[in-house]
């Protein structure tokens, strides 16, 4: 695994950062993690709100359809830095199931996080598409005593919510409430992909979550918990950003990937 820290609250974690408003860490395995910052008491929220990132490997088969590779988690890691919390920005290498070589680099940019990588070498996946990519898990910003609320009262409680992103194939712009039951697979939604999603809920500690690519027309995934179900979006909802393997390491021209940007503010 990746040498780690030992002390808490960074126990087992490669490196951290911190923020006013958030914390950002790499742990042993190679996974990021969120932490929003309490407005009142200026700590860590609890765990249920914390913003997992993992980085995968995707295969597309034949028919389109993906399957995911996870980190291996004991082994294949390597790494010239030492863990701490003084890094500007982090790189390191691992290996997926399949044993395919993936390069990682993250960079701390005051507010933004700014994460990018490759596959280095396919191992023994052998499918055509392969890719490298990051999930954002954004977990339920409202406690499950909101499931229980009626209309009425989620819409007062989440009047000043807002979710608004650029479609890709268009450059529509689309706004949503956080209560709305949708799903973003829809043709008029989020299907193709966004170049753009900003998320304002009063759950998030007072924060706006913003994400993009670093030249602002890259192309990423924004989707339902539940693939293919509708749902509302404060209960939870995926971003995920890939990149092409080629094997000649170059961009190819119709490559719209650079790297992914969180930025809380």
């Amino acid at each position: 695994m990746l040498p780690s820290m030992e002390d808490q609250p960074w126990f087992q974690y490669f490196s951290g950062y911190t923020r006013r408003s958030f914390e950002f860490g790499i742990d042993n395995e190679g996974q990021c993690s969120l932490f929003l910052i309490g407005e009142n008491n200026k700590k860590r929220v609890g765990d249920n709100r914390t913003i997992k990132i993992y980085a995968e490997v995707l295969v597309e088969n034949a028919d389109g359809k993906t399957y995911a590779k996870r980190l291996k988690e004991d082994e294949g890691f390597a790494t010239e830095m030492k863990p701490g919390l003084d890094h500007k920005e982090v790189r390191f290498t691992a290996e997926s199931t399949g044993d395919a070589k993936v390069g990682i680099h993250v960079k701390y940019d005051r507010d933004r996080i700014i994460m990018d990588g490759r596959i280095l070498d396919p191992g023994t996946l052998k499918e055509e598409k392969i890719y490298l990519a990051f999930k954002v898990m954004v977990p339920a910003m409202y406690s499950n005593t909101y499931n229980s609320a009626d209309e009425k009262k989620l819409k007062s409680a989440m009047r000043r919510d807002r979710i608004k992103f650029v479609r890709a194939k268009d450059g529509k712009r689309v706004s949503l409430k956080s209560y709305e039951e949708v799903d973003l697979s829809d043709e008029g939604l989020a299907r193709g992909g966004v170049t753009s999603l900003e998320v304002t809920m009063d759950g998030q500690e007072g924060k706006d979550f913003l994400f993009s690519t670093l030249d602002g027309k890259g192309v990423f995934d924004f989707e339902n918990r539940y693939h293919g179900k509708k749902g509302a979006l404060w209960k939870g909802y995926y971003v995920k950003w890939k990149r092409l393997y080629n094997k000649d390491q170059k961009p190819q021209a119709d490559e719209k990937t650079t790297p992914f940007v969180i930025e809380i503010k």
